[in-house]
């Protein structure tokens, strides 16, 4: 894994913070990856509910793709921070729409929807990510990136999962664009099947 970002080697005060940059890195990398599958898969059955909550998880997406890629290629303070709020507010964010519903949408997007275990892998690995960024943020200093960019087999490996991820977007949509019955809120979630 080393020669995937290629840190910067020197002393051991040096290799032992390459270290943790190194792992820090691949955590929120690869968290937010996996957290961006979720979100794609998911996006589809939200758009046949209401559009706006389906552009809210491609944003959603998009924002983890490109906090990833940063990870990975220029992964400085600023992007550790973006990191920590947005995992922050997507987590609240869930929890809302699972504890209370959400505030605002349709009327079964204002009742509490069952938690699943997508929903948990998801938070987790938003988690993740939050953790591993505020490891990091002792690590970078204010305009200056840790160290340079990955090597091209790193910006291979990333394109890659983020190719990836929009693959499973597409096929996650795929029922809801072929008219197949998606994702429901509210009561019609409990409701028998007829």
């Amino acid at each position: 894994m080393a020669g995937v970002l290629s840190p910067v080697r020197g002393g051991t005060r040096a290799s032992s913070s390459a270290d943790v940059d190194l792992v820090t890195r691949c955590v929120v990398a690869s968290a937010l990856v996996g957290s961006a599958v979720i979100h794609g898969t998911v996006a589809g059955e939200h758009f046949g509910e209401w559009v706006l909550a389906g552009a809210f998880f491609l944003a959603v997406q998009a924002v983890e793709l490109v906090l990833a890629l940063l990870a990975v290629r220029a992964w400085t303070r600023v992007a550790a921070l973006v990191v920590v709020v947005t995992g922050v507010l997507t987590v609240a964010t869930w929890l809302v729409s699972r504890t209370s519903g959400m505030p605002v949408g349709p009327a079964d997007f204002r009742v509490p929807e069952p938690v699943g275990v997508p929903d948990v892998a998801c938070g987790v690995l938003e988690l993740m990510s939050v953790v591993a960024a505020l490891v990091a943020l002792p690590l970078l200093r204010p305009g200056s990136r840790r160290h340079p960019g990955p090597s091209r087999r790193g910006v291979a490996i990333a394109t890659t999962a983020v190719w990836a991820a929009v693959v499973l977007t597409i096929w996650g949509s795929a029922p809801i664009v072929l008219g197949a019955d998606g994702h429901s809120h509210g009561a019609e979630a409990g409701s028998p099947a007829p």
